[in-house]
């Protein structure tokens, strides 16, 4: 089955970002308390920038590699909540390894730090959820119609140039182990964008990897299936219930077990109303 790959190339993008908001910090620390000289903040403070946001830039840059895995769910965000906090409070006993044991201020003593690791965990876990919201900085899909068609690839291409003589699809291939399996559209619930590409939910709740982008789906699918938000094409011929949400939005409910609700977005609440003939 095909998955998602854990990456680094954005995080370490922001390594330049990351070192001189450590240099910051450590300047500012020095200027307040003086019981280290100057290059002795500048390191414990880079070390500590270091260890909290080069890890947070890490899990916000694979936002989906954690759905892949965990699922949109409670689950997800919990793991999340304490992963942010105990890299902040590992920060904390990191400094005072640095300041003990490298700079010699003071008998190192671990688990010794006390409201250093509330405070540096609280503040690992603000910045942390910050930037796992964030697809302005931290981007895991094209959401922008004129780059999806600028960022297509030639072989992807030249396999979706195949399709357009159709006016449009009955069977949508996705990659499963070594093999190309053809599912059949009314076999779909929805598709959810990812990148240059899509994922796809079935009707047994399974999740597959498709190589066709949302904008050429969009064109290619039935009537039946709507754009419901920026994110999601939905087969309405597979929606149980809606339920108003936040804003007016709606919440979209599908009778597949295991397969989780989604979220419309106020911009599509026209389209909505209209499938479900509120006036």
């Amino acid at each position: 089955m095909t998955t998602v790959s854990f990456n680094f190339n954005i995080a370490n993008r922001y390594l330049p970002h990351i070192i001189l908001i450590g240099v910051g910090i450590g300047t500012a620390n020095y200027i307040m308390n003086g019981d280290l000289n100057w290059i002795q903040w500048i390191i414990q403070s880079v070390v500590t920038s270091f260890l909290v946001g080069y890890a947070l830039v890490v899990i916000a840059s694979n936002k989906y590699w954690l759905e892949w895995h965990l699922k949109v769910s409670l689950r997800m965000y919990v793991t999340l909540f304490l992963v942010f906090f105990l890299v902040g409070a590992f920060a904390s006993e990191v400094e005072q390894m640095i300041r003990s044991l490298v700079f010699h201020n003071g008998e190192y003593q671990p688990l010794s730090a006390g409201r250093m690791y509330m405070f540096n965990g609280i503040i690992s876990l603000v910045l942390g959820f910050s930037f796992f919201q964030n697809t302005r900085f931290f981007p895991n899909e094209n959401l922008n119609a004129e780059n999806e068609q600028m960022n297509i690839s030639d072989q992807k291409g030249k396999a979706e140039k195949s399709l357009e003589s159709a006016n449009s699809i009955t069977k949508v291939p996705v990659k499963k182990g070594g093999n190309i399996l053809l599912i059949p559209i009314q076999d779909i619930a929805y598709f959810e964008a990812y990148d240059n590409y899509s994922f796809l939910y079935d009707l047994k709740g399974e999740k597959s990897l498709c190589d066709y982008s949302l904008l050429f789906l969009e064109k290619r699918l039935g009537k039946k299936f709507l754009r419901v938000h920026r994110k999601y094409i939905v087969n309405s011929n597979q929606i149980k219930q809606f339920k108003p949400h936040l804003n007016g939005r709606y919440l979209i409910l599908f009778d597949i077990p295991g397969l989780s609700p989604i979220t419309s977005s106020k911009s599509y609440s026209t389209i909505i109303r209209k499938l479900i003939k509120i006036e």
